[in-house]
């Protein structure tokens, strides 16, 4: 098998991943099986050569037109991881602030001073 082939063999497999809506729940695996393809397209990639034969340009042409579809689901997807570490830092302050709601309440507050001697 060309490298080409492999490359495209590869490229596939990840596009196939992330065309498939991905629930939050099962993120984190697929986030490990793309970051695993990636890195064995990678080591492919090193041994790339020039397509010799009219198919090896053909499938070159596809693995072009596929890396742009998956840079797109691949912003999509950090999005998503975006969001979710807001909501979880929202959530976090939102607990701490129900069991202790006077920890950042300032000492001067409601104080009273007397000015006379």
């Amino acid at each position: 098998m060309s490298s080409v082939q492999e490359i495209y063999r590869i490229t596939e497999q990840i596009i196939k991943l992330v065309e498939n809506p991905v629930s939050q729940e099962n993120r984190d695996r697929v986030i490990e099986l793309i970051t695993s393809l990636l890195e064995e397209r990678e080591k492919s990639l090193k041994d790339i050569e020039k397509p010799r034969t009219e198919n090896e340009k053909k499938l070159a042409e596809q693995i072009l037109l596929w890396n742009e579809i998956i840079l797109g689901k691949f912003n999509h997807l950090k999005f998503q991881v975006q969001q979710d570490m807001i909501l979880l830092k929202k959530t976090k302050a939102t607990n701490k602030q129900y069991v202790n709601p006077y920890q950042d309440v300032s000492l001067s507050d409601g104080m009273f001073y007397d000015k006379r001697k």
